[in-house]
């Protein structure tokens, strides 16, 4: 296994009581190991388990394993299961006291933005070190035929808080909305726009179309994904940029808000992305547009 011990738990994750049983947790242990497997492929586990105890790449896939691991077993421990059914324990001797439900809500969701974080880091080690086992995943050779093809480039393009997790996520929405609208509006020349390096001198047409496509994946994905597998800054970011605030939650109507938003922006860079492709000059609207119920005069 890649984690033995408690102690080594409580290093990982900084709030595991290093005297905790073990074994109850062995088996949150072995499923968040099979979940991250099938992120990032079990070749790269691995080569993990593999190495010596403190080298980069095992202390990179331990961390969200132990992250996720654990917040399970808290979750689990919130009632004890016993032989005569499920008890719910209630101090009365001035001890600890349980928490509130909001209080759940709000440590499970920061302990799964610091697994979020934790699956970030080790996808862009990867990268960065083009790690065979996973330079020959399926999933890191299909990236390949994007025209964004990791989260650095998209976030370029669009606000993702720069997670890798959250752009293997959006990944087929990406591949969807280049199969279906962007590379079909381009034409017979896109796999030449494909091969474009963007991290170069990037054209306009290139620039427009991989707008186009990220903006069409994310609204799409908003209209198919559990909200709570996006991070929550990604739709409230969006919306900040375009005047909402950031402080606020986002909510259901701020997420169709938002998509519709999108796929709006989307049909103006496809046009634009076939002025940059034909070498056409924009329309320059002459004359104020004027709104029928907006007409007013101040004395």
């Amino acid at each position: 296994m890649l984690i033995e011990s408690s102690e080594q738990l409580r290093s990982l994750t900084g709030n595991y009581y290093a005297n905790n049983d073990f074994a109850k947790v062995q088996g949150d242990i072995e499923q968040a190991t099979d979940e991250l497997a099938g992120l990032v492929g079990r070749a790269v586990i691995e080569k993990a388990e593999q190495a010596t105890e403190g080298d980069r790449l095992r202390l990179l896939v331990q961390r969200p394993v132990a992250l996720l691991a654990t917040l399970r077993l808290y979750q689990k421990n919130d009632l004890s299961h016993e032989d005569d059914g499920r008890k719910f324990k209630v101090s009365t001797d001035g001890g600890d006291k349980l928490p509130w439900e909001w209080q759940l809500d709000r440590d499970d969701a920061l302990q799964m933005e610091a697994y979020f974080r934790a699956v970030d880091a080790l996808i862009r080690h990867l990268d960065d070190t083009g790690l065979e086992e996973w330079t020959k995943t399926d999933t890191c050779r299909s990236l390949q035929q994007l025209i964004v093809r990791n989260a650095r480039q998209m976030q370029q393009y669009f606000p993702i808080n720069r997670s890798e997790r959250t752009f293997l996520l959006l990944a087929p929405f990406v591949r969807e909305a280049q199969l279906l609208t962007v590379a079909p509006a381009y034409g017979d020349a896109w796999p030449a726009l494909l091969a474009e390096d963007a991290d170069g001198a990037e054209s306009r047409a290139h620039y427009a179309a991989a707008m186009a496509t990220c903006l069409l994946a994310v609204s799409t994905a908003l209209g198919r994904l559990p909200l709570h597998l996006l991070p929550g800054g990604v739709v409230r970011g969006y919306l900040a940029e375009s005047g909402m605030r950031q402080s606020q939650p986002a909510t259901l109507d701020d997420v169709r808000r938002a998509a519709d938003w999108m796929r709006a922006d989307a049909a103006r860079w496809l046009d634009q992305m076939k002025r940059a492709r034909d070498g056409s000059q924009p329309d320059y609207d002459l004359l104020p547009r004027n709104h029928p119920k907006n007409k007013y005069c101040r004395l």
